[in-house]
């Protein structure tokens, strides 16, 4: 009986460890822009990944999506020019939290915009 539940134990033990299980996340590799040195305007880089995003579900808007009103209203509430990466318009956009996920490229460019201090321009 002793020799039984010496092996019950081990067999559970067993099955304990291989029940563990870990999942590598790799981190998302987001590529280089290369914008010639220029800074990457909001007007016409930024705004129209938006436009071509946000239309589908928000086409009733669509006159907030112009430059300037959508900068008076994105900018103070959305980005973190101190943190870029932890700005709420980038890990949205990159993240598809609200519902349209941009491309690697688009989010690259969107946080290349707020590093180099998002400007209106």
């Amino acid at each position: 009986m002793k020799k039984q539940s010496i092996f019950l134990i081990l067999i559970l033990f067993a099955l304990f460890l291989n029940s563990c299980k870990y999942d590598f996340i790799l981190p998302v590799e987001t590529p280089p822009i290369d914008n010639g040195g220029e800074p990457i305007s909001f007007a016409t880089q930024i705004v129209p990944i938006f436009t071509q995003q946000c239309n589908s579900c928000h086409n009733s808007q669509a006159p907030m999506l112009t430059a300037s009103v959508a900068y008076a209203q994105v900018v103070p509430a959305y980005v973190n020019t101190g943190a870029p990466s932890s700005s709420k318009l980038y890990v949205n956009a990159q993240s598809g939290s609200h519902y349209a996920k941009v491309s690697a490229t688009q989010a690259a460019l969107i946080l290349q915009w707020i590093t180099e201090g998002a400007k209106n321009n």
